[in-house]
């Protein structure tokens, strides 16, 4: 985000320009990456009621839609919001274009959804804070973040694309992408905002960049890197936190 533009501004440019610029060249991995990630945690949803702190084209939502009751989606860009009334017809699904940190509810929600949200944040332990508040007694916060210390990374560090692992890159500058977090980090601010982790894992392990893995690699291979996270967490592209209120919440 430049200077010039406003937090809603830049929301707006980054949700037109999502299927043109962001995944574009990769959407295959995406939908892979996604698919595997619902899968990965919903066996830590806790019905009945969910919130989704960002939605982007939906891809999420379509599926949490049928795992719950109801389903509230917060977003605070107005061209992701619209996708969704277009593509996704569920009676049980509520929108609210709203900035997360302006957002309020009252404890409702059983599970709340934050699939990479948090490194777009100025003050992410904030609204991990915030979140608990609207957290139903022995609901849990789902968190996803891109991660440091993924294979793709360090072997970036190794060629002098990157300064070090947790350095910026395009795609990051691209997103709005504050930072890249290790899994200690994430752990500390997870801890810092009264959660409890109740488990810590990874997903995928990529080598190489998405793009190098749309044109190169077969359904097969994809898939296998994808399980492979369940081996080597540590390495993933991506992290994910399951966690509840701490005792002190």
């Amino acid at each position: 985000m430049n200077s010039q533009q406003s937090p809603q501004d830049f929301l707006e440019k980054s949700a037109n320009d999502y299927h043109g610029k962001i995944i574009n060249g990769w959407e295959r991995l995406y939908q892979k990456k996604w698919k595997y990630s619902y899968e990965k945690l919903k066996k830590f949803h806790v019905p009945e009621v969910a919130l989704e702190l960002g939605c982007a084209d939906g891809i999420m939502t379509q599926r949490l839609c049928h795992d719950f009751e109801r389903l509230t989606v917060v977003d605070g860009s107005e061209h992701f919001l619209q996708q969704i009334k277009k593509n996704v017809d569920f009676g049980n699904l509520e929108l609210v274009h709203s900035l997360f940190e302006k957002y309020d509810s009252p404890p409702i929600f059983n599970t709340i959804f934050m699939s990479h949200i948090l490194e777009h944040l100025d003050e992410p332990v904030a609204l991990l804070k915030h979140s608990l508040q609207w957290l139903a007694p022995h609901g849990r916060v789902l968190v996803i973040v891109p991660n440091a210390n993924s294979l793709h990374r360090l072997v970036g560090v190794k060629m002098g694309l990157l300064p070090q692992k947790d350095a910026l890159n395009k795609q990051d500058i691209l997103l709005g992408h504050k930072r890249v977090y290790t899994p200690e980090l994430l752990r500390q601010h997870i801890i810092n905002a009264g959660c409890k982790i109740i488990r810590l894992g990874g997903i995928m392990v990529k080598p190489i960049s998405n793009r190098q893995i749309e044109e190169q690699w077969s359904d097969e291979l994809i898939d296998a890197f994808l399980s492979l996270g369940d081996d080597m967490p540590e390495l993933c592209s991506e992290i994910y936190v399951v966690a509840e209120k701490g005792e002190d919440s």
